[in-house]
């Protein structure tokens, strides 16, 4: 260990260009692991305290290569840094997998990952390969010395786990037990799937792992300040694994022949202690901020052709833009990747695009009044949701349903809380579907009192508190009878403050209003159907048929595109970031759509 003294302040490409002449040689696939590792205790500018933490990291890896054979190397790394890996010689059919075991020595961590592709080369064509794009040619067309197609081919499925305890038992009798293999691995949850290139952009510029290997509802990593620490070694308990399952398929052709990959792997632990989990130390004070060329025309405005359903950097620093676009090649799912161009902030941004017109992620949070006055519309009400649940199940959305129940905050009349999370999210519909129904009158927050609820706060407590899937299309369906309230000694700013929250909010989501129609003569801000009108939502009548929610649901989900980018400025300042995003639409030409979101801080 180096002294514990030391204050280490390194930027990523100072350590990454150190790695240079240090390798662990390995044999067949050619995926070797190693390392070059500083003890980065504490960081400039952070709460961490130097002598109190020490990052040992356990690696693994196994490949197979059909009849060429099997392999496998593992090591130990001590410190925080970097660890490198090298691919080359893979074919059609081969697979391997990693996994790192991190050791927090004394002090309960949280822990970090980012890394980047160091090299992605062609080396030259041994036989003939396609030379155009066209003709299949990812990356450079033609260019024999150029980037190779190796990293965009091989799939990788990323997922916490637990390893055997005897996998480096070499001298006991059990030859069975003198290597890594599959074998030896217990997959606990699946965190991301798709291609070992889009795997280094999701984590580029950092990503917090989660020390109770949970994941954020279906799959993905937490939001920042969301992860569980990594025990210390004081601890009883074990640290989950980070796996990396990658292999070639075999549809594959013969663009990867001769390809070679390389790639960094950085882990960073920062104690727990005094810290929340927000800091992010892949994009420490020393980190070089990118701002890639702009090719956009950031001052256009908005084409009318053009709906921004939500924003959502709950994942940050990846961000996900849902995009409405009324025209014929948008509403066939005609535009790919190429026909878009994002610039965040004035800086140009690598994105993937899919359009979502199946499989399309929903979840939908539905806020419910309880107090007395619903006396009279919560039975109609319930059994309103519950045929809704069935559609939306007929129509085969890939949907999720959580249900807040809220009342009054006033103390006079109910006292805390006024806001209670009857069933978190849930994939299951009978399920959910059997929370409602089990809804009473008052459950929880109570019955109430003056007329107005405290419903700005489920709003905010939903958004703040639930765990959406990334990317998803988030719907909030919010019934009551009657206007938002909020108990004057637990508001900073005011009523018309806490409003205003709730529409920035709202900004994110697709929203329902279901309640009574206002006095159009002297209309109340506060009244659901105005809120609605604020957000570009939606006001149904309380007690009417909810099948127009579907209706408009079934229609973004129709026309949706998701654009996903990892910004180039991870930073957690908690600033505003302007979105500009071109569309080249065959028919229409080009088209805008402007949106922003706020990084965390």
């Amino acid at each position: 260990m180096t002294d514990n003294k030391r204050f280490y302040h390194l930027s990523r490409r100072s350590v990454l260009a150190g790695i240079g002449g240090v390798g662990l040689a390995s044999a067949g696939a050619g995926l070797g692991t190693s390392a070059f590792l500083n003890d980065r205790e504490t960081f400039e500018n952070s709460t961490i305290t130097a002598g109190t933490l020490d990052l040992l990291v356990d690696y693994y890896s196994y490949w197979d290569q059909g009849m060429a054979g099997t392999g496998q190397v593992h090591g130990t790394q001590d410190g925080s840094g970097t660890v490198s890996g090298v691919l080359d010689d893979v074919k059609p059919g081969d697979s391997g997998l990693l996994a790192f075991c991190p050791r927090i020595e004394t002090n309960p961590a949280y822990l970090w990952l980012c890394g980047e592709i160091t090299a992605n080369s062609e080396n030259g064509y041994t036989e003939p390969e396609p030379e155009t794009a066209a003709n299949g040619d990812l990356n450079d067309p033609g260019v024999m010395d150029g980037a190779g197609e190796l990293a965009e081919s091989i799939e990788v499925t990323v997922s916490y786990c637990d390893l055997d305890d005897d996998i480096a038992d070499d001298g006991d009798d059990d030859d069975a037990n003198d290597g890594f293999d599959p074998s030896d691995v217990t997959s606990v949850a699946k965190v991301w799937t798709g291609t070992f290139a889009e795997l280094m952009t999701a984590i580029r510029n950092g990503v917090p792992l989660d020390g109770g290997g949970a994941v954020p509802g279906d799959a993905g990593f937490h939001a920042p300040g969301n992860q569980a620490c990594f025990v210390g070694s004081a601890s009883e308990m074990a640290n989950p694994c980070l796996c990396l399952e990658w292999h070639v398929p075999t549809e594959v052709g013969n663009e990867i022949q001769g390809d070679s990959l390389s790639f960094d792997l950085e882990f960073h632990a920062e104690q727990c202690r005094n810290n929340d989990g927000t800091h992010n130390p892949c994009a420490g004070d020393g980190v070089e901020r990118e701002c890639p060329d702009c090719a956009v025309d950031t001052s256009a405005t908005q084409s009318p052709e053009i709906t921004v359903q939500s924003t959502n950097a709950s994942s940050f620093p990846q961000v996900s833009t849902f995009l409405e676009i009324d025209t014929t090649s948008g509403q066939n799912g005609d535009l790919t990747a190429g026909d878009f161009a994002l610039c965040e902030a004035g800086c140009g941004q690598d994105l993937t695009v899919d359009f979502t017109s199946e499989g399309k992620q929903v979840d939908f949070v539905f806020l419910m009044d309880v107090t007395g006055s619903m006396g009279g519309e919560l039975e109609g009400m319930k059994t309103n949701v519950q045929d809704f649940i069935d559609d939306v199940v007929a129509e085969g959305l890939n949907a999720r349903y959580a249900l807040y129940l809220f009342g009054d905050d006033d103390e006079e009349y109910t006292g805390p809380p006024a806001v209670f999370l009857k069933q978190d999210f849930t994939a299951n519909a009978t399920t959910f579907k059997n929370s409602v129904q089990n809804t009473s009158l008052g459950e929880e927050v109570g019955y109430g009192g003056d007329t107005p609820e405290d419903n700005y706060e489920a709003i905010l407590t939903a958004d703040n508190d639930l765990s959406f899937r990334t990317g998803s299309q988030r719907v909030m369906i919010d019934i009551t009878d009657a206007p938002s309230d909020e108990d004057p000694d637990q508001t900073i700013g005011g009523l018309a403050e806490t409003r205003a929250n709730a529409v920035s909010v709202l900004d994110e989501y697709t929203y329902f209003a279901v309640s009574y129609d206002v006095d159009e003569e002297e209309p109340d801000p506060h009244q659901k159907k105005e809120l609605a009108k604020d957000v570009d939502g939606t006001w149904i009548m309380l007690g009417e048929d909810m099948g127009p929610i579907l209706d408009e649901i079934q229609s973004e989900v129709a026309t949706s595109y998701r654009v996903n980018y990892t910004t180039a400025n991870p930073v957690t300042d908690g600033t505003a970031r302007d979105i500009v995003i071109e569309i080249s639409d065959p028919d229409e030409g080009t088209l805008y759509a402007t949106t922003q979101y706020t990084a965390p801080s």
